[in-house]
């Protein structure tokens, strides 16, 4: 794996999330499936990777009472395994930290749960269905037991 060490992380508006958005986790659907119901909730904060100034990786950060849902992770395909999904991932829980939450926690597709492990995340329950993307588990992290 080539780690990619030139990403730049910023917050990004919800209609850019879609450029990543679309072709990972929506591919074949029409672009408004891109929209969730939340992104525009004033305290959602969506999360952009950078290359050279070209946007290749997205997470939306939705506050819950006491807890954080990671929703819409996705990281261009030509792009992926260079640790950018991880970098957002750390990003995202620095800010929760930063919110003192402890407890972080996404709906992750079957195909992603390897990564999400890999970072610390755990299955909790069985197996769900959801209409875009299928198989997915919950996976969560307490943030508070890393200190």
């Amino acid at each position: 794996m080539q780690l990619t060490t030139n990403i730049q992380l910023k917050a990004i508006c919800t209609k850019d999330t879609y450029a990543v958005r679309h072709p990972v986790l929506r591919q074949g659907l029409p672009l408004e499936s891109c929209a969730f119901d939340v992104d525009d909730e004033p305290n959602t904060l969506h999360l952009g990777a950078f290359i050279d100034n070209t946007l290749v990786g997205v997470l939306t950060i939705l506050p819950k009472p006491e807890s954080v849902q990671l929703r819409g992770m996705a990281v261009l395909e030509h792009v992926q395994g260079q640790g950018i999904g991880k970098q957002l991932i750390a990003h995202a829980e620095q800010h929760v930290r930063q919110q003192n939450i402890c407890t972080v926690w996404m709906n992750a597709r079957l195909i992603a749960v390897p990564f999400y492990e890999a970072c610390g995340y755990q299955k909790q329950g069985d197996t769900f269905e959801l209409p875009y993307g299928g198989t997915h588990y919950y996976m969560i992290k307490n943030l508070c037991d890393e200190a």
